[in-house]
């Protein structure tokens, strides 16, 4: 089974385009977003109903919502003000999107109801943010030397959930966490790094994983491509691996779109359009 997993859209509705193009080449059955469709970006209406025609031409395996995704229905308690500013005028414009209003408010309701804040299937785990806060936890690079939040995090993997692999966005930052048992020790490989030194692929064997799949729409490692995951798996069989996918889009149409929305509000701060130039 071939998935591909994306992540942190965030209203980026050029680069979740160029996305889905690169998806239907790579003979993906099925589709699954770790969260975030809204949020920071100019075109919710559309990325909502990018992703609602994924649903109904059943290539979407699940769609598990983010932080943002929950703030634009629930309130943004807790973010920082461009955040809290830009989903306020994207929850605003939801509301007032005509006569499909009800259809796209109503699919990130049901996004954001506890129990679909988490999907299983085999051995793999999806989630937002992390498998102890589904929705606000962050796993950075950094954390890699931090032993006791990445034992409690893996433990929770396996003893709560069961699960070996664990797929995550939320950072907006791809790369790995492996548990080296053989070592002792918990490691961590960037999307880089796996491009340059490791073919590309990383295989799913005896280690267990926690997978960042990167950002669609606002990468934050310094590359400004589109970034997502090719999932290529069967239970109990060798030779799993993901892959690693860097896609360009069409940056110049997503700033336009940042200044139309400014020519009416200015909810959407210059900084969440520049950001997007350079991948942080």
């Amino acid at each position: 089974m071939r998935y591909a997993l994306i992540s942190d859209i965030h209203s980026n509705l050029e680069a979740f385009h160029s996305t889905l193009e690169d998806i239907e080449k790579q003979q993906v059955e099925k589709i699954c977003c770790l969260g975030d469709l809204v949020g920071y970006g100019p075109n919710p209406v559309e990325c909502v109903d990018l992703m609602l025609s994924l649903q109904k031409k059943g290539k979407l395996e699940v769609c598990l919502p983010g932080n943002h995704d929950q703030a634009a229905i629930f309130g943004s308690e807790g973010f920082n003000f461009m955040a809290q500013e830009a989903i306020e005028w994207t929850g605003d414009l939801l509301e007032r999107s005509g006569a499909l209003a009800s259809e796209r408010l109503d699919f990130l309701g049901e996004m954001t109801q506890p129990q679909a804040r988490v999907f299983q299937k085999d051995e793999l785990l999806f989630v937002h943010g992390s498998p102890r806060n589904f929705l606000n936890e962050y796993v950075f690079e950094e954390d890699v030397e931090d032993f006791k939040k990445l034992e409690d995090i893996f433990t929770s993997v396996s003893r709560k959930f069961s699960s070996k692999y664990c797929f995550m966005g939320h950072t907006h930052v791809p790369g790995i966490f492996v548990d080296n048992k053989v070592a002792g020790k918990y490691e961590y490989h960037s999307q880089k790094d796996i491009a340059e030194n490791l073919g590309g692929k990383f295989s799913l064997g005896d280690d267990m994983l926690l997978v960042n799949v990167g950002s669609v729409g606002q990468p934050r490692d310094g590359n400004p491509q589109s970034c997502y995951v090719i999932l290529d798996y069967e239970p109990q069989r060798e030779g799993n691996y993901i892959e690693y996918r860097r896609i360009d889009y069409d940056v110049a149409k997503t700033l336009e779109a940042f200044d139309n929305v400014r020519k009416s509000s200015d909810k959407l701060h210059v900084f969440l359009a520049e950001r997007i130039k350079e991948g942080r």
